[in-house]
């Protein structure tokens, strides 16, 4: 055989051999996908690298993602940059604008994200979490802040000698007028009537004979009810009336609030409030709020809310850079990317490497090829040397 014809074929073997080679080692890095057994005997190399080591690449992928590629203080400072902060802001601008002139009402933009099964339950849990906080607020103020034992003057604001007696005025006012109305009614007229004829039948004997002979019970009312206005309207009676008052309220202010109430009501304060609680009318304030529009509830405030996001933006941005090392924490991310990985369908994931270094692979096999005929080369050239 000629000497160039056997360069010839110990080059294309190796070549050959050397392009296999690396072709089926690339393969082998995913093929195959399970174990191969021959009876009870255990092929060797099988199942492929990936497949056989994915727990352990999921585990090293996780604990790279979260040393080096999404770490706490990595997400810290792009929350901090200027740019980031820019963009946060112009989003809640433009999330601000669109609800200003937004024409949907509350029920309509929930049911764009919940259902309407879902939003309805989300109401009735609404409605019951709002008197549920609403209770535990009562027991915070009248037990752990001690309101239901404070005194009526520590809690009611301006409790002073000058509003009381401002106060007592008003009310004495208020009294007055309402008796005046009264007696000047139709029914009032009548009571007063009847108190006459009343009087004349209690005097009883010789004088009571005469005064139910000759008093005009009407005539009497007629006489009586100016001279009551008249005293009704004096300051005479208003200062006597608002004296009363003002001596009640002075009392009353030394008092406990849950005595007081206990008073009013006849039941256990407490146990009343927690009853009027329970009575809120909280679903029918919800199907009231349905159907008010979210740009009636923003416009108004369109404007100071525009002047003040960008301190808003600061402080929202400050909370959740706070918030992070917590949140990387409470999520765990190592363990979610080795989940994840774990999840990733082998042949998804041969795809999506194939898909990026498929070039790379081929030229390694190539290489594997020019390396191949390279030694086929330097061997047959020594071979022929050699003889």
């Amino acid at each position: 055989m000629a000497d160039w014809i056997y360069v010839l074929i110990s080059v294309a073997v190796a070549a050959f051999v050397g392009g296999v080679t690396n072709h089926f080692a690339i393969k082998m890095l995913f093929h195959p996908r399970n174990p191969v057994y021959i009876g009870k005997y255990h092929v060797p190399f099988t199942p492929g690298l990936i497949p056989k080591r994915r727990e352990d690449i999921a585990e090293s992928l996780g604990n790279v993602v979260a040393e080096y590629l999404v770490t706490t203080e990595g997400l810290q400072e792009l929350l901090s940059r200027p740019a980031f902060k820019k963009q946060a802001e112009q989003y809640l601008e433009n999330l601000l604008v669109r609800l200003g002139a937004s024409e949907l009402t509350l029920k309509e933009a929930a049911l764009r994200v919940w259902e309407p099964e879902r939003w309805e339950a989300a109401k009735s849990r609404l409605a019951d979490t709002g008197r549920s906080v609403a209770d535990r607020g009562l027991n915070l103020l009248w037990n752990d802040l001690g309101w239901g034992d404070r005194l009526l003057k520590d809690l009611l604001p301006g409790w002073n000698e000058e509003n009381r007696q401002r106060w007592s005025g008003a009310a004495a006012e208020a009294v007055l007028l309402a008796v005046e109305e009264e007696l000047l009614s139709a029914e009032g007229q009548r009571m007063l009537t009847k108190l006459a004829g009343d009087l004349a039948d209690k005097a009883g004997g010789f004088l009571g004979t005469m005064a139910a002979i000759f008093m005009d019970e009407d005539k009497l009312v007629r006489k009586l009810t100016p001279a009551l206005v008249r005293a009704l309207q004096s300051e005479e009676a208003k200062d006597k009336v608002a004296k009363a008052i003002r001596g009640k309220l002075e009392m009353f202010g030394e008092k406990p609030a849950a005595e007081l109430l206990e008073m009013v009501t006849g039941t256990p304060a407490q146990e009343w409030l927690s009853d009027k609680i329970k009575q809120l009318p909280l679903e029918k304030w919800i199907a009231t709020a349905e159907s008010v529009r979210i740009s009636s509830l923003v416009a108004p405030w369109q404007a100071q809310a525009q002047a003040a996001l960008p301190s808003v933006t600061d402080r929202l941005l400050a909370l959740v850079v706070k918030g992070i090392p917590t949140a990387m924490k409470a999520i765990q991310l190592p363990k979610l990317v080795q989940e994840q990985v774990q999840k990733f369908p082998v042949e998804r994931l041969e795809e999506v490497i194939l898909s990026v270094s498929g070039k790379e692979f081929r030229a390694i096999t190539w290489l594997g090829v020019l390396l191949g005929g390279i030694i086929g080369l330097f061997q047959s050239v020594m071979i022929i040397w050699v003889r």
